[in-house]
């Protein structure tokens, strides 16, 4: 997010800077590990593309906050999904320590959103900081997500 002397948000370059960020994901995580694995980062990405540039098209905070609030439930779901499958692919050792990793991660976003909910406030950033708060949230939700899907490229 790109902040002027006054603090106050610059929408096309957040807009600009937030679909930026996804193209990079997307094609830097579409290479492919197993040649038979069926293509599952490009079907996500296929997915969430339309809630991403929803967020961006939108020309009100309130109207992005809900657009981004629909994104984050999709991602939730998005996540739950590819972790119940990767769940199945990796074997019951594997499995055991899949999940003490996905509950170490639970731990680290539950401690990753109060440092956001506490950095990024009102008083010093004003009307976009719910906003704020609300992408880079999702951010974090995302590369969990770009992480597991690239998991799961070993496996047919």
């Amino acid at each position: 997010m790109v902040f002027n002397n006054s603090r106050q948000t610059r929408w096309p370059s957040m807009r600009a800077t937030f679909l930026g960020a996804a193209i990079l994901v997307s094609t830097a995580a579409m290479a492919v590990d197993n040649p038979d694995a069926p293509d599952r980062m490009a079907a996500f990405e296929q997915r969430i593309q339309p809630l991403e540039a929803a967020v961006a098209n939108q020309n009100t905070t309130a109207d992005m906050l809900r657009a981004s609030s629909a994104y984050a439930k999709q991602l939730d779901v998005e996540l739950n999904q590819i972790y119940r499958e990767l769940m199945t692919k990796v074997g019951p050792t594997g499995a055991q320590k899949l999940r003490a990793s996905q509950r170490n991660w639970l731990s680290f976003i539950t401690t990753e959103a109060a440092f956001i909910d506490g950095t990024w406030n009102a008083k010093d950033f004003g009307s976009t900081s719910a906003l704020s708060r609300s992408e880079y949230r999702n951010r974090v939700t995302k590369a969990r997500i770009v992480q597991l899907l690239d998991y799961l490229r070993s496996y047919p």
